[in-house]
């Protein structure tokens, strides 16, 4: 009923016992049940049991949805900004470009991999130089929106996730995947088709969990990202060791802040350990917080 897999960063089959599992775990469970915990916040988290592959250190499924599956459980998700103000995504994805200025000049071609309404997209056509946008995203009912950031530049929106086919080789100068990678089920794979795209100095930034981060150990089960919708969960070497193996040479790994408003992060916290706290509105503070995220930058080997 489910896809066994190898571990997607080596390769190497894992039977080691679960480092991170819920009460009721989702291999024991019918699809058809495992939809309503697709997304959202709920008292009690059901999701695939986590093992640490024994020879690269990452943390991952062996039991995960099929791409089928997959297929059908991502056409019923909300946009990715749901809940949240905009002004405090903003920030972040703020933070994230004053990261990628660092390291790429905003020129050449430009591929996005889920941009959902193009809050960083709107960054790079403010600010940059580029000369096409190449966007993946499954989600049409954002495409509009999508469309709009984009203020008129030269662009194509895909609806297949990965399928580059469409994209010259050699012609992208900065690619990028934010809260992507953790849920593919062949990053490896993935990468090295990717890669194609880019040209010789080409930057890729990825945003990604960090299973290894001091919220995650105080947290436990009960830290957001052990969800159904992540088949593996990165660290700074397990991130570092998978893109090697795909081709690609590390320029930096940091963790990254998160803006919140406070009335969000009471309402959020108090559902994750079991209280409906009906809060309403999001007027206050916005908080930085790291999060558990962290960033990374790498180039074309």
């Amino acid at each position: 009923m489910f896809l066994e897999r190898s571990c997607p960063g080596c390769g190497t089959r894992s039977r080691a016992t679960p480092a991170v599992r819920s009460r009721v775990v989702a291999e024991s469970q019918s699809f058809e049940s495992l939809k309503p915990h697709w997304h959202g916040f709920f008292k009690e988290k059901v999701f695939f049991s986590y093992c640490r592959c024994t020879a690269c250190g990452l943390l991952h499924c062996p039991l995960y949805f099929s791409a089928a599956q997959l297929a059908e459980l991502y056409r019923q998700m909300p946009d990715n900004t749901a809940g949240v103000p905009v002004e405090a995504l903003r920030k972040t994805q703020r933070g994230y470009f004053d990261i990628l200025k660092r390291f790429s000049a905003p020129e050449g071609d430009y591929l996005e991999v889920g941009p959902d309404i193009g809050l960083f997209t709107e960054y790079c056509v403010q600010e940059g130089r580029f000369g096409r946008y190449h966007l993946f995203e499954p989600n049409r009912a954002v495409w509009p929106t999508l469309s709009d950031n984009l203020k008129g530049r030269r662009h194509d929106i895909y609806d297949q996730m990965f399928d580059f086919d469409a994209v010259p080789d050699q012609s992208v100068s900065v690619a990028v995947m934010i809260h992507v990678l953790d849920h593919v089920i062949d990053p490896v794979q993935t990468l090295r088709v990717l890669r194609r795209t880019l040209k010789e100095k080409a930057v890729l930034m990825l945003v990604t969990h960090d299973e290894s981060s001091l919220l995650a150990r105080l947290m436990g089960t009960r830290w957001p990202p052990y969800c159904l919708q992540h088949p593996e969960l990165f660290r700074q070497a397990s991130i570092s060791a998978l893109l090697k193996r795909a081709g690609f040479s590390v320029l930096r790994v940091d963790k990254t802040y998160n803006h919140f408003p406070l009335t969000y992060l009471m309402k959020h916290l108090c559902w994750m350990l079991g209280a409906r706290l009906d809060i309403r509105g999001t007027a206050g503070p916005q908080l930085p917080i790291k999060l558990g995220n962290i960033l990374t930058v790498a180039t074309p080997l």
